[in-house]
């Protein structure tokens, strides 16, 4: 039982073996001898019975044993990689005399390898063996716990090893345990334990700062990520960041849309003379790309080095949410060129590129080559994009046609892209009833005709079954730091000004379009009232927030977490114009480049 973790735990024992090599623990691996084992076993896992005998594995077994057993095995494993999925019983009978060292040495390559299921397992054997866990045994086992969050087990499993180590008093003096406990309740999801933890701790390295950054951006909590780091900069022990802390705080950027703190990231890297890997390069593409800097995206993919399959469907997908639909096809024809097999991921891309260009022939093309001549079978997500192409083309038979032969459950977005009226409507439901998004689009679809009594009815249903639209938000940066509206909400301090700027921006709408309806708002009301609906969409207070507080001249920058409206679209075209910015919307679908009065999407999204 999981509460037996807690409550069997023998007394601690520690060896001369574990005291004379503590500095070294952070370079342990495994011994030769263990990892003879551990090759001709790879798929094996530690419930399964020893059905051959490791001295008939490997001959240099017997050779290999020290006359001082444990201590001299421990010594060697610095000179061969950890293996994952060993075989603990062959080990456990083999190496003699074992010792807690032995046993931390095995947990910590399963944990830290692709078995932490088996780490977990070899920690109860051990309990059930005598032997006594120390304070070099609960880090590795933490790491397995947070490596099996999606384990049903996993978080009640390491709430016992938690309670066992404040029993013993280990928690508030080792920082490899402090690091430890920060990152297994950041990962199952306990951000807010991991940031009491986090605060408790009197001594924070890097790796602590990474565990309690990386949780708040694995948990979406971008801009507490965000925050932390800043914290980390301005700390009196001047922690200098690793890759680990820039690709979490590169990340949150990307979401949050946070562009100023994102090139300063980028600095930062040069700075510190950390090494451009694959995985910070494409992160960084990433950002860039998010951020609505596709130059600045597509000059740092120049630039480095070495790319792998995921930089080239980064800079694919960015190229193709910025609408440079015939540019990422060039692309995907030049990764192809070098040698580079396109996955799923890219051809995700690909196909949204030809979406949103409207490029019907390529895109029916490249979803049937996916499979015939690269092998990749076509997701729920592919098929969207070829149904949303066509229903954007006006080909709804088509689109129709597909969707009936996909060889899976359908989605409720495949119906979400045609305007099929009520039949789309049905299927949507029929698909998923409690689908929030599916009801919303039923409502607008009555409204779009001006059938106002099913459009209560269809917002009734929604209540019977206390289903609420997702609420509409828009975040903009200035000056380095990202404010964030929320549709019709008031509270930010300046909304005066806000909403006298949003004033100005009517004005000057009702000189250009006298006769303008405000025919976006969903619900039947007067037209005086649905202006002022439509006045408070979020994005149109990031817009109002973003004039009033950039200097002229200065690109606007907004993120929008559902897709614009009509109404908004209109606004920005207006506002680019009127006041000579360019502004910059990336919404659910894709980005939106308003310059000179026009759109980047030609008024197809």
């Amino acid at each position: 039982m999981k509460e037996d973790l807690a409550l069997t735990v023998p007394g601690d024992e520690n060896t001369p073996t574990e005291k004379h090599l503590a500095p070294e623990f952070e370079s342990l691996l495994f011994p030769p001898s263990l990892s003879f084992v551990a090759s001709s076993s790879s798929s094996s896992s530690l419930h399964e019975e020893a059905e051959t005998d490791p001295r008939e594995i490997d001959p240099r077994w017997r050779r290999r044993r020290h006359p001082n057993g444990g201590q001299a095995a421990g010594r060697r494993r610095r000179l061969r990689p950890v293996q994952p999925r060993l075989r603990p019983r062959h080990l456990l009978l083999h190496q003699t005399p074992l010792n807690t060292f032995i046993w931390n040495s095995m947990i910590r390559g399963l944990a830290h390898g692709s078995s932490p299921a088996d780490a977990v397992a070899l920690y109860n054997k051990m309990l059930a063996e005598g032997y006594s866990p120390n304070n070099y045994t609960f880090p590795f086992v933490l790491t397995a716990c947070a490596n099996l969050v999606d384990a049903a087990a996993t978080p009640g499993l390491g709430l016992a090893v938690h309670g066992t180590l404040l029993r013993r008093g280990f928690e508030d003096f080792d920082p490899y345990i402090q690091t430890a406990l920060v990152n297994f309740y950041a990962n199952s999801g306990s951000i807010d334990t991991a940031r009491h933890l986090f605060d408790r701790c009197r001594r924070r390295d890097v790796a602590l700062w990474n565990a309690l950054i990386r949780g708040y951006a694995q948990s979406c909590r971008f801009s507490e990520a965000v925050q932390v780091f800043r914290r980390m900069q301005d700390d009196s022990d001047r922690i200098r960041g690793d890759e680990i802390t820039t690709l979490s705080v590169v990340s949150a950027c990307a979401h949050l849309g946070a562009l100023d703190l994102g090139r300063w990231i980028h600095s930062y890297i040069g700075k510190n003379q950390m090494r451009l890997t694959v995985n910070l390069g494409t992160a960084l593409i990433n950002m860039y790309a998010k951020c609505g800097e596709i130059e600045a995206a597509f000059s740092m993919f120049d630039e480095m080095p070495h790319k792998d399959v995921r930089t080239w469907s980064v800079m694919i997908g960015g190229l193709a949410i910025h609408g440079h639909a015939r540019e990422a096809l060039l692309l995907f024809t030049e990764m192809k060129t070098m040698g580079v097999t396109p996955d799923s991921v890219t051809f995700t891309g690909v196909l949204s590129a030809c979406s949103h260009a409207g490029l019907v022939r390529e895109g029916l093309r490249i979803l049937e080559e996916m499979k015939t001549i690269h092998g990749v079978s076509p997701t729920i997500e592919h098929y969207g994009c070829a149904v949303d192409l066509l229903g954007r083309a006006g080909r709804l038979e088509k689109a129709l046609e597909l969707i009936k032969g996909i060889p899976m459950d359908l989605d409720v977005v495949l119906w979400g892209n045609l305007e099929m009226g009520e039949m789309a409507a049905k299927e949507m439901l029929q698909l998923d009833p409690q689908n929030a998004g599916a009801l919303v689009f039923l409502s607008n679809a009555y409204a779009s005709v001006g059938r106002w009594d099913k459009v209560e009815e269809t917002r009734e249903t929604m209540k019977e079954r206390r289903i609420q639209k997702p609420p509409g938000s828009s975040s903009v940066e200035v000056g380095g730091i990202v404010h964030e509206f929320t549709s019709g909400d008031p509270s930010h301090p300046e909304m005066n000004q806000i909403y006298a700027m949003l004033d100005e921006i009517s004005r000057l709408r009702s000189a250009q379009e006298p006769r303008h309806v405000a025919g976006a708002v969903s619900f039947d009301m007067d037209e005086e009232d649905k202006e002022q609906c439509l006045a408070q969409h979020s994005e149109k207070l990031a817009l109002a927030f973003g004039l009033l507080k950039t200097r002229p001249g200065t690109t606007v920058r907004i993120i929008k977490n559902l897709r614009i409206c009509e109404d908004c679209h209109s606004v920005m075209k207006l506002a680019s114009e009127a006041f000579g910015r360019t502004v910059i919307v990336r919404d659910r679908a894709r980005f939106h480049h308003f310059r000179r009065g026009s759109c980047s999407c030609g008024d197809y999204w």
